[in-house]
């Protein structure tokens, strides 16, 4: 039985590296979503200031529109007071020609501010344009970086899984099905006794199943977990230094 038992170990350890990697090549991807999120945000103000810029343009230009149109007035004005031929044409013309000249002047100076506000936007939007391509840059560059990492991963995965399926064929048919069922309960299904305790859950084993594992004559059972137990040092023992020899003449 120590030879199944060294197998069924092998199986364990190939189960826990073919999780490893499962694990890593699924997490790897999510990696890059602060990123992608940091972009999406970014690109979303963007999308917000332009939208609110080409209103603003759009009101520029409904201004000067007007402005365009009050200064025809002025100049009409300017001509009907020329043409006064009395006081009272001459006073109703210069009144127009005052009221029509300030508001010129107004819509004028305000026009001027929505004009510096323009520029000052469009320059902001420009550059947050190019904080955009550099996020743009760095998530394409991480993303070529992360397929070589998932490529790497997946052949790690292929042999892992070989490794485990030869793993698998060197164990009896009958424990396979109780490695399997105790794995998916209990999260691993071999587990070392020390000193007589088995370390799956910690319980003191009786003695005399102690005992039955010092023959190795049989596969047993942690009387408390289930899982399958086996003493830790008759299959991994200590290492220990390799004894110094004299050198041997060549």
């Amino acid at each position: 039985m120590r030879e199944q038992l060294i197998h069924l170990l092998e199986l364990q350890t190939c189960d826990g590296k073919v999780r490893e990697l499962e694990s890593a090549a699924k997490q790897l991807p999510a990696k890059l979503d602060p990123l992608r999120r940091d972009l999406a945000k970014l690109q979303g103000m963007i999308d917000a200031e332009r939208t609110k810029l080409n209103e603003t343009e759009a009101w520029r230009k409904a201004q000067q529109d007007n402005i365009d149109k009050e200064r025809e007035q002025f100049r009409s004005a300017q001509h009907k007071l020329q043409a006064s031929k009395n006081s009272k044409e001459f006073n109703a013309a210069s009144r127009e020609v005052e009221n029509k000249r300030k508001g010129t002047q107004d819509r004028e100076a305000e026009l001027k501010k929505i004009v510096e506000q323009l520029a000052a936007s469009t320059t902001q939007l420009q550059a947050r344009d190019g904080d955009v391509q550099k996020l743009r840059d760095e998530l394409a560059a991480s993303e070529a970086a992360m397929a070589d990492q998932v490529n790497s991963l997946n052949a790690q995965l292929a042999d892992a899984k070989a490794a485990r399926d030869k793993a698998r064929s060197l164990v009896d048919k009958q424990w396979v099905k109780t490695y399997d069922t105790l794995a998916a309960k209990r999260g691993y299904a071999v587990a070392p006794v020390i000193k007589g305790v088995c370390q799956g859950c910690h319980m003191a084993l009786p003695p005399q199943l102690n005992n039955i594992l010092a023959r190795m004559e049989s596969i047993e059972m942690c009387p408390r977990c289930g899982r399958l137990v086996y003493r830790k040092e008759l299959l991994e023992p200590a290492a220990t230094a390799p004894a110094t020899e004299d050198p041997k003449p060549a």
